[in-house]
């Protein structure tokens, strides 16, 4: 599947004017990397990946429908 091109456009939106944003395409979808590091990506699975704060992933989890990223194997 590819990414959402709908949803890439939406994150562009948000994060647009960020100083050093780049998109590389990865994990089968689309990443906005700010400074070179992954910030958020429009999956290729479906929906959006976002880096977060290890100390806060927990919280986030408990809180929203949001899950871990498990890399897969190709």
């Amino acid at each position: 599947m590819a990414y959402d091109e709908d949803l890439a456009n939406r994150i562009r939106e948000l994060v647009g004017g960020r100083a050093g944003l780049t998109e590389q395409k990865m994990f089968g979808g689309l990443a906005f990397l700010i400074g070179g590091n992954m910030a958020i990506a429009a999956s290729g699975q479906g929906g959006i990946l976002v880096r977060v704060d290890p100390a806060q992933s927990d919280a986030m989890i408990a809180k929203t429908a949001a899950r871990p990223m498990e890399p897969t194997k190709s």
